[in-house]
């Protein structure tokens, strides 16, 4: 499974306007994603959910939040609440997580010169004919 979104804008904060955040579960799928990347001259940069970014989406008053405890880490955080939706359901032993790919193109997905540039649409076709 493979999303792109635009969710917090904070990711431009590491990443700028030309690279992309790349949130993944899996190294594979982060590698040929990344791969896809260079061959379609979009790029992208692998960023990290740890269980720092999945406790601070925890709240008391609901079961998560769609934003960290602070200003920080935004773009991580945001990647924890979208994974938090692939947890293996309770009760099913056999079931399995999904294989899953956040790509956070808030930086990509317009240029100032020529608006909006469909970034992700070549390297998801890259990716799809390998």
């Amino acid at each position: 499974m493979i999303d792109i979104a635009t969710l917090t804008g904070s990711v431009m904060v590491a990443l700028g306007e030309e690279t992309a955040g790349l949130f993944a579960n899996d190294d594979d799928i982060a590698e040929s994603l990344k791969k896809s990347g260079e061959v379609s001259e979009e790029p992208l940069w692998r960023m990290p959910v740890t269980s720092e970014h999945r406790e601070g989406i925890k709240r008391e008053a609901s079961d998560l939040n769609n934003c960290g405890k602070s200003r920080y880490a935004d773009a991580s955080s945001a990647a924890a609440f979208l994974e938090r939706f692939l947890e293996k359901p309770e009760g099913v032993e056999d079931a399995k997580v999904p294989k899953w790919a956040h790509l956070d193109i808030a930086g990509t997905c317009i240029n100032k010169k020529i608006g909006c540039t469909g970034f992700g649409a070549h390297l998801l076709l890259d990716f799809i004919k390998k």
